[in-house]
């Protein structure tokens, strides 16, 4: 049986979060900290990884948002691109239209303020230093930083059934459904991240959140490339998924699937020591997976059971 990761729900990411425990469960897992080509079923070396980065226009980088390690790996890819002599803008899934200022405002020796000027932990993500080192490998290198959400309002607007702005609308055909099967997924994994208990009248609102959501990732990741040496982009790994998500939307909008690189990073599970045992292991989802050790074992449904969850 495949091991699926649990979507990151809407209503989560719209919560508070506290500051993750450090990623150390299962740490000597034989799939912890490798590396993986989806593509042809082969563990790579980051080296490899990095030399094929270097070469797309649209680097996506998936995590699990409390999972630090995932925030550190990130940083090591986009130092390894700049390096490389790329120099992409970096897109922030975390970040709506009124932090943009404040990103590009910012500058490497005030780093650690960062996150105050972003509103990043009243807004419920992790606490900042788990993001801190992407900023910092950014701002070393001179890279510009984007904000990639929509804002809040927005995103209100459009769950209740209103268009979203024309030129996104129009850009991305924002009309043209999901193709069946894709939208059935999506739906089904909606509803099991909420752990079964949202009413079924709920779940269209919340496709329609999704698909702003990753297109209007992918119009920031188009006007930052016009702007810069492609972009990378920081965000949940199901905003990166190829088969619907931002590589979607990119494709939508004419980009050739040839110029996108997407990267999972995975946790493992104890017991799933095979890749295949992996829902993210798929070529059709990633181009790459990268496993990493765990946060915690907790059960994501205690909150709907009136617990909590760390």
């Amino acid at each position: 049986m495949r091991k699926t990761a649990a979507l990151a729900g809407l209503l989560c990411l719209m919560a508070a979060a506290a500051q993750a425990a450090p990623a150390v469960l299962h740490s000597d897992h034989p799939l912890a900290g490798t590396l993986w080509d989806v593509r042809e079923g082969r563990r790579v070396s980051e080296q490899a990884f990095f030399a094929e980065a270097a070469t797309a226009r649209w680097v996506l980088l998936g995590e699990k948002h409390d999972n630090a390690e995932h925030h550190r790996l990130q940083a090591r890819v986009i130092g390894a691109l700049a390096r490389s002599g790329r120099r992409p803008g970096v897109v922030w899934e975390m970040a709506e239209p009124a932090q943009g200022a404040a990103l590009r405002e910012a500058r490497l020796a005030e780093v650690d303020a960062l996150g105050a000027a972003l509103d990043w932990e009243a807004r419920g993500w992790p606490a900042w230093p788990e993001y801190q080192p992407i900023a910092e490998q950014a701002l070393s290198h001179g890279l510009a930083m984007y904000p990639g959400k929509p804002s809040r309002d927005l995103v209100r607007r459009v769950s209740r059934g209103e268009p979203p702005p024309p030129e996104i609308a129009d850009r991305f055909d924002f009309n043209r459904p999901y193709p069946a099967e894709i939208e059935a997924t999506l739906l089904e994994e909606l509803a099991s991240s909420h752990c079964g208990r949202l009413p079924e009248e709920a779940l269209g609102p919340m496709v329609r959140v999704q698909r702003l959501w990753d297109a209007w990732m992918a119009d920031t990741l188009l006007r930052a490339a016009e702007e810069s040496d492609g972009a990378v982009l920081i965000a949940g790994a199901g905003h990166v998924r190829k088969d619907r998500a931002v590589p979607w939307q990119l494709r939508l909008a004419g980009q050739s699937a040839g110029r996108i690189l997407t990267l999972a990073l995975v946790e493992v599970t104890a017991g799933y020591n095979d890749t295949t045992a992996y829902d993210a292991f798929d070529p059709r989802r990633f181009d790459f997976v990268w496993f990493t050790p765990r946060v915690d074992e907790n059960d994501p449904c205690a909150a709907f059971d009136g617990g909590t969850v760390q």
